[in-house]
């Protein structure tokens, strides 16, 4: 891991590289060894979210050949009526990609 910090912004000690434990989930965090502060970088905390379900609709890309994939979780799916075949518009914004789905049958 990476120090992002020197200091315990809580009492000023230097921060030591360390892990944590929470709710059963092995984190990388700095912490402090006066007073027992944890720090973590906002990565850690995705992959806390995500061990732990609160982030339900994150899913991992994958490798499929030469090409990069991505799983679309079946509820998902089901909301936008997507069936294979379909296609997705990729639309760049400020906080990342939108995919728009676009169904096979509106093209023809």
């Amino acid at each position: 891991m990476k120090k992002f910090m020197e200091k315990c912004y809580k009492c000023g000690t230097n921060v030591k590289v360390d892990k944590s434990i929470k709710e059963g989930v092995a984190l990388d965090c700095l912490k402090c060894p006066k007073c027992g502060e944890e720090y973590f970088t906002s990565s850690e905390l995705v992959k806390f979210d995500i061990m732990t379900g609160k982030r339900k609709l994150v899913r991992k890309f994958g490798v499929l050949g030469d090409s990069t994939v991505m799983r679309f979780p079946s509820k998902v799916l089901k909301n936008y009526d997507i069936k294979p075949g379909d296609y997705g518009v990729f639309e760049n914004r400020p906080e990342g990609i939108l995919i728009k789905p676009i169904h096979a049958k509106d093209i023809s």
